[in-house]
């Protein structure tokens, strides 16, 4: 079990998450940072013929409706990290590394490239 409060860092600042919710297979850490903006994140694991785990981090924030500027909607973005692996096969060390491989390509400029539409 993960520890209670998550971390991350977003635009170069700590956000602490406390937990709001767990389950064998599943922790939801939240954040409420205030005018509308909210840090929400999700480790799941599901343990079967393939493993799957997955890290989601979503940020939420009111924004202007760029449809009618006298109101407001909620955008969300997310940033989703996946290991899935067949559990016959890999061990938990494989998928690490596999896992440690694409952070490390994961750089500041990778992702704006990607964020950007490169391929």
């Amino acid at each position: 079990m993960f520890a209670d409060p998550q971390s991350v860092t977003y635009a170069s600042v700590a956000k602490s998450l406390p937990a709001i919710g767990r389950t064998d297979t599943q922790s939801e850490y939240r954040l409420d940072a205030g005018s509308g903006v909210v840090f929400d994140l999700t480790l799941t694991h599901q343990f079967k013929a393939r493993n799957r785990v997955v890290a989601r981090l979503r940020r939420d924030c009111i924004v202007t409706n760029p449809l009618n500027t006298a109101t407001s909607v909620v955008a969300s973005a997310t940033a989703t990290f996946t290991i899935d692996f067949p559990a016959s096969v890999l061990t938990s060390a494989d998928a690490q590394d596999l896992g440690n491989a694409l952070v490390g390509w994961l750089t500041t400029g990778n992702i704006l490239k990607l964020a950007n539409g490169e391929t």
